[in-house]
């Protein structure tokens, strides 16, 4: 297997959609232009924040046809695949691959909640599809949380197991991750949007955010600080960039703040699919007035 280099900013993309509902595959197209303007080294499609539930077999091979015909080999296509079973999981994997994916990004099974060796086996059977994979711990979502023995016995075994996306927001675990198994061929990076700068301080090359499709530049800008130990100059970015986060960030009703503040900056997002909905006005004036904190209104 080739080398998968995991580093900088690689947002959590969404997925635009129509006023009648289907798939913006334009603003897709539109919106994947801006982040490889901004410098982003790859982007994850059909995650979280893409609404890959909500997105039809069809729907998320055409996202990930769209977004590798716009940046070819420039930056990495990262999937999300995961499913609350296994073998839906290595067929949603194996169709994003066919589709052009470079990278498997698999959250831990929802709804059927495995004990520790039904995780291993989990991962296992995907790992042993041979394709490079993302584990993807978000446990407040899923209710499963990755514990340090299955990794640990995932990288004995699979050398193409390459990361971990860490969204939990528990910084003491992600600096545990960090000390047990972060290297060059396995890179511990943060989902979390609102920690993107101490997990880089903690040694973290790579960040997967929903903020990504918001204020990218300036993400990568403090990423770039912190790594050259420019704390001064990175707390004032990021500070500003906080109440983009925290706007965003409420489990309950995502993306739909994400949209929100997407369409506020004049880029294709659409409503999001049923049972999310809209943001309300009350909402919309609070991501508007952390849109203008942050320089970009």
């Amino acid at each position: 297997m080739a080398q998968i280099k995991l580093e900088g900013l690689m947002p959590a993309m969404l997925a635009p959609f129509k006023e009648n509902g289907d798939l913006d595959i334009d603003g897709l197209k539109k919106n994947v232009e801006f982040l490889k303007d901004a410098g982003c080294s790859g982007t994850v499609c059909n995650g979280s924040t893409g609404e890959a539930p909500n997105l039809l077999k069809e729907e998320r091979t055409a996202v990930i046809k769209a977004t590798k015909e716009v940046v070819g080999d420039e930056f990495l296509v990262i999937a999300g695949t995961g499913a609350p079973t296994t073998n839906v999981t290595m067929a949603l994997t194996e169709d994003a691959m066919k589709a052009g994916a470079d990278v498997a990004l698999v959250i831990t099974p929802f709804n059927v909640i495995p004990n520790g060796e039904g995780l291993f086996r989990h991962y296992s059977a995907i790992a042993g599809m041979g394709v490079p994979l993302i584990l993807y711990n978000l446990p407040e979502h899923t209710g499963v949380e990755i514990d340090f023995v299955t990794i640990e016995r995932l990288l004995d075994k699979y050398d193409n197991v390459v990361g971990l996306k860490e969204s939990s927001g528990d910084l003491s675990y992600f600096a545990e991750i960090m000390r047990r198994f972060g290297s060059d061929k396995f890179v511990p990076l943060t989902g979390a949007d609102a920690l993107f700068m101490q997990t880089t301080f903690m040694g973290s090359p790579a960040a997967i955010l929903a903020l990504g499709n918001i204020a990218p530049k300036m993400i990568i800008e403090v990423m770039n600080l912190a790594k050259k130990g420019g704390i001064g100059k990175a707390k004032e970015i990021y500070y500003n960039l906080v109440p983009i986060a925290r706007a965003i960030s409420d489990s309950v009703n995502f993306p739909a703040p994400v949209k929100e503040a997407v369409r506020l900056l004049g880029r294709s997002a659409g409503n999001p699919r049923l049972p999310t909905i809209s943001v309300d006005k009350e909402e919309s004036d609070s991501i508007r007035k952390a849109l203008q904190i942050a320089g970009l209104l």
